[in-house]
């Protein structure tokens, strides 16, 4: 048999494990003996390192890759389509992001940083399989790739009870959710081996379920059933969301907002890879998304509604999201699925700015967790408090950022292939939402603070990076959102699905 082998394709997967790989190197034989970075300090190099990587990765796509077609490798086990570098370049740059805000983090915490960027690193390289998986085993590696190292991410403050409680937690569940996840990958190739010859191509398993009759075998739709709630378990959809608050309350800040953004991003491409173009319908499971969909939409805004820790409630907040996320895959339309990828970059930059507000105020050492901390603190440094602002707005969904545009994108495709109620139920979701995105600006610029001035702290430019680009991604992407529309756009018509 002859193998298509085309290493070309996998060049920005290679540069990331190069530079995972530098990482540790670095790390190693770079001695730590300060708090603060400095020009020998291992937690500058290996963020810089680290970086970078994420930075070469995605000039490379966008050079070399994007207009190149859509191609695959290693008998179609890989498939390199516009649909999946556009998700590549969101899951790097939510990596990139995170590895600034995790490298003040660490700064503030005296923590080598080798092991947990390079993690970072590693299970970014899952993502990027996961996200260009043309045949079932390697969308399963792509999975536990991402996962493991996002299981020891997750415990790495080893002396707090919560961060080590977080791990243990995601691990467990985690665990569960892919032994559900693999089941049905199972039956899947059951059936397909059965009516139309045994394969693991994910486009001739779309194919056999789309030509299957009227009458749907049980094992078959149970397969799509698993298959979707082991997917469903990574975007924190309800009802299978109970882990998220924890982990990320006791997950290191810098690590749930990497979290939060790429294993969302990645989830949501690997359902609309398998799923979208009408598969959710053949399957009838169209239904039961609709409901799953209400459920984390409610859900998600109801309990923000009544956190006080901060971190609780992003972590219902990233619920709802992967609610909205849902009616756009559940739309299953060229716009609706466009729209998805828009909303996941928006998110992405969007969540990413939030959380550096609170890496930056805990590396001026105002630990946040709860909304009374914020308090005054928009007044102290007022740059933050309009960073801060954006992403609320943007998370909202008010114009002019990022998040409006995505959620009308949605909305509007939702509403053209007649699901108005579940479109109607995200609008006034959005709007309870409204309540709980306020309270952050309303602690920080109309309540006084509990503390004086803190005198001003030294200089620690990459998490200042990590804010302004985040920030200024928001911004961009709401300001002139036509051109972002349009690469998602090309990225599911050109994806070889």
């Amino acid at each position: 048999m002859n193998i298509d082998l085309d290493f070309s394709l996998l060049i920005p997967e290679f540069i990331v494990i190069a530079a995972a790989m530098a990482v540790l190197m670095a790390d190693a034989f770079t001695t730590d003996l300060d708090g603060e970075p400095d020009a020998g300090d291992p937690r500058g190099l290996t963020a810089w390192l680290s970086f970078g990587g994420c930075a070469a990765a995605i000039v490379w796509i966008c050079v070399f890759l994007w207009d190149a077609g859509a191609q695959t490798s290693f008998n179609h086990a890989l498939v390199v389509d516009r649909f999946a570098l556009f998700f590549k370049v969101v899951v790097l740059l939510g990596a990139g992001l995170s590895v600034l805000l995790s490298d003040a983090w660490m700064t503030h915490q005296r923590l080598r940083s080798g092991a947990s960027h390079a993690l970072m690193l590693l299970a970014t390289v899952g993502m990027m399989f996961m996200v260009s998986a043309g045949d079932l085993v390697t969308l399963f590696l792509g999975l536990e790739i991402m996962s493991i190292p996002i299981y020891c991410l997750a415990a790495s403050l080893r002396w707090d009870d919560r961060s080590t409680e977080a791990g243990v937690k995601y691990l467990v569940l985690g665990s569960f959710g892919t032994a559900i996840f693999l089941f049905g990958l199972a039956l899947m190739y059951a059936y397909v081996g059965i009516e139309a010859g045994p394969t693991l191509r994910i486009d001739l398993i779309r194919e056999a379920i789309l030509a299957t009759p009227d009458a749907k075998p049980l094992y078959l739709v149970g397969g799509g059933l698993f298959v979707l709630v082991g997917l469903l378990f990574k975007m924190s959809a309800a009802p299978f969301h109970m882990w998220t608050p924890d982990v990320y309350e006791g997950a290191p800040t810098a690590i749930t907002a990497y979290m939060s953004v790429a294993v969302k991003a990645t989830a949501a491409a690997a359902v609309v890879r398998i799923f979208g173009g009408g598969v959710l319908e053949y399957l009838n499971l169209e239904g039961l998304v609709w409901g799953i969909a209400a459920l984390t939409m409610i859900i998600g805004n109801v309990m923000a509604l009544t956190q006080s820790n901060v971190k609780r409630m992003l972590a219902y907040s990233s619920i709802a999201h992967g609610g909205y996320i849902l009616v756009g895959v559940l739309a299953s339309s060229g716009d609706a699925e466009a729209g998805v990828l828009y909303y996941a970059l928006a998110y992405t930059v969007g969540n990413m700015a939030a959380f550096s507000v609170l890496v930056f105020l805990s590396r001026r050492g105002h630990d946040v967790e709860t909304f009374d901390q914020l308090r005054g603190l928009g007044t102290q440094y007022p740059l933050v408090g309009v960073v801060m602002t954006i992403a609320m707005l943007s998370l909202i969904g008010m114009p002019p950022f990022a998040g409006f545009f995505g959620k009308l994108t949605i909305f509007k495709a939702a509403v053209s292939e007649g699901y108005i109620g579940l479109t109607l139920l995200a609008l006034i979701t959005s709007a309870v939402s409204v309540a709980y995105y306020l309270r952050p600006l309303i602690a920080m610029f109309m309540r006084e603070s509990l503390e004086a001035p803190r005198p001003a702290d030294a200089f620690f430019g990459r998490l200042v990076l990590g804010m302004a680009v985040a920030t200024a991604a928001t911004v961009l992407l709401g300001v002139l959102p036509d051109q972002y529309l349009q690469w998602a756009a090309d990225s599911i018509l050109a994806s070889a699905r």
